[in-house]
């Protein structure tokens, strides 16, 4: 594994979003659904694959016992931890990693702390389960599209923020703390 692969990903997860917006701008999002779930789909699997692949990075790079197989993020952070509590690469992988199956989502969703919950979550409900996480508001005008907070649980609401808007936070924070654990790994 190099750091050009976690480049890469999030390269291809910013040409999925960069089709979204062009989705969106051209009034198409509602209107061609094959569209929008295969650059949705895929924006989830680079952005979120960014991550899995950095966690592989580390995994080599400090000789850790965990199998490629057993990698993910929240594992590399735990013997990162046990080997040394104060390592700088600690912080950015644990901003990376939240576990949706055992957590509720964070009180503030737009936090860096509920951004990552929420793509990993969108991830997972879009790629393994075919869940559509879009909420259209219908209008006189153009259709404007928001993520529901919790594919899960529409009860939670919608986002507050258009889905172009809410993508883009969350991708800004994967690539901060993807591109704070590469340049400590230099």
């Amino acid at each position: 594994m190099v750091p050009e692969t976690v480049e890469q990903k999030l390269r291809f997860a910013r040409v999925r979003l960069a089709d979204l917006s062009a989705l969106i701008r051209d009034n198409r999002l509602g209107a061609d659904p094959d569209a929008r779930h295969q650059a949705t789909q895929e924006f989830f699997f680079h952005a979120v694959g960014a991550t899995e692949y950095l966690a592989q990075l580390v995994n080599e790079r400090r000789s850790l016992s965990l199998g490629a197989e057993d990698v993910a993020v929240y594992k590399v952070a735990r013997e990162i931890q046990k080997g040394d509590p104060a390592d700088p690469l600690l912080a950015p992988l644990k901003g990376l990693s939240a576990d949706t199956r055992k957590t509720p989502l964070p009180a503030d969703p737009y936090s860096d702390k509920g951004l990552v919950y929420r793509i990993i979550n969108y991830r997972n409900e879009v790629a393994h389960r075919s869940t559509n996480p879009f909420h259209f508001v219908l209008s006189a005008g153009p259709k404007v599209a928001f993520l529901w907070l919790d594919p899960r649980d529409h009860a939670r609401g919608q986002s507050a923020r258009p889905v172009d808007t809410d993508l883009s936070s969350m991708l800004a924070v994967v690539d901060r703390e993807c591109r704070m654990v590469l340049g400590l790994l230099r």
